[in-house]
């Protein structure tokens, strides 16, 4: 991430422009920050990683679509309802309300979608002022021209962006949690098996939590608890077990150097080792990578692992690498599902997404031979 004196602009009839609500929404828009002579500012780039740019340069705006507004503000990037884009990229440039020199009223973002409701955007605040957010969130519905404007570089972000800015993690490891007292157990499992129907887990997490619970860990969906709660939870626990998924962040900015954590894969992609590297980047704690997935179970017509697949694991060597990381005690190894238990989960998932779903690893070999 940029760490040069060039991570940070101040503008004068700066232009932040939304995404343009007659075009299809979608991740991908022209939007972010014109200067005042119509020049696209680089730091108001959002990125999904070192090389892929979330937003592109927009057009200049008529005079009359512009609205103004007077006084000083921190441009934020964009906007996601998503818990974990929330957190991550939306919570980018944090950093500058302590960078040199900055005096702002509000962030302004522009939203990903320009039906974003404002209901959302308070509850994202009550959630952002907990990591260190000091000032009001506020919404570019329409371009907008304001008469200051500091546009920082994001600080932070997903793939090869997880280790973060110096200065992001300097922000988040002063103020992230901070006056909230740890409260709750040592040992943690991260559950999504009550999460909504439309997020992916792993085939069987029934077995783990009752394998983790006799380990002596407590069941914690976060999603349940207020924000409030998941950080003291956090913040308590020496031990975490986690399949890879968002809270994970969150633990990155309130966590310590005196836990460790295990991230299971639930899928076949490098997000596990990302994790790690945040947990371990912003707090020097032991964080692992576990592989024991046998195979991924797509939600067709998809063809790839995602957010709503299901992983298959092998929790004989799941057992193996907790027992050789020091997150379980006892010795004897978890049987896997049986024919049966794996049958049941997979009529189980198909009958809870209406849908059916797939072996990735069939799915591969039907793509090599169309390739041969």
């Amino acid at each position: 991430m940029n760490d040069t004196a060039n991570a940070l602009r101040v503008l004068s009839d700066a232009y932040v422009i939304p995404p343009d609500p007659t075009k299809k929404s979608g991740r991908y828009t022209n939007s972010g920050v014109l200067d005042a002579d119509g020049n696209f500012v680089i730091q108001s780039i959002s990125w999904s990683n070192s090389t892929e740019q979330v937003n592109s340069a927009p057009a200049t705006p008529a005079p009359e679509e512009v609205e103004q507004l007077k006084g000083r503000y921190i441009f934020g990037g964009v906007l996601y309802g998503h818990f974990g884009h929330f957190i991550v990229e939306s919570l980018a440039r944090l950093w500058a309300q302590d960078a040199e020199g900055v005096d702002a009223e509000a962030y302004i973002f522009t939203a990903k979608v320009s039906t974003f409701p404002q209901k959302s955007v308070e509850k994202l605040q009550k959630l952002a002022a907990l990591l260190g957010l000091r000032l009001p969130i506020i919404v570019a519905r329409v371009p907008t021209q304001v008469e200051t404007l500091y546009v920082p570089a994001q600080g932070f972000g997903m793939n090869d962006l997880i280790e973060g800015s110096a200065a992001f993690r300097t922000f988040m490891n002063t103020h992230a949690g901070a006056g909230i007292e740890p409260t709750g157990d040592e040992k943690i499992y991260i559950s999504r098996s009550k999460l909504p129907s439309d997020r992916g887990s792993l085939l069987g997490e029934y077995k783990l939590e009752e394998y983790l619970a006799a380990e002596g860990y407590d069941i914690f969906h976060p999603q349940r608890f207020p924000a409030e709660e998941q950080i003291a939870r956090y913040k308590a626990a020496r031990q975490i077990i986690a399949v890879d998924c968002s809270p994970l962040h969150m633990l990155g900015y309130v966590g310590h150097k005196d836990q460790s954590a295990a991230i299971i894969l639930r899928r076949s992609m490098v997000i596990g080792d990302y994790l790690a590297r945040q947990l371990q980047s912003f707090k020097g704690m032991d964080a692992y990578s576990i592989d024991c997935l046998l195979d991924d179970w797509i939600l067709q017509p998809g063809s790839r692992p995602s957010r709503s697949s299901w992983g298959e694991i092998d929790f004989g060597a799941l057992h193996a690498k907790l027992l050789a990381s020091g997150h379980i005690q006892n010795p004897t190894p978890w049987p896997s599902l049986t024919q049966e238990e794996r049958s049941a989960e997979l009529e189980r998932i198909e009958k809870m997404h209406e849908a059916k779903f797939r072996s990735y690893n069939e799915i591969k070999v039907i793509r090599n031979k169309s390739i041969i």
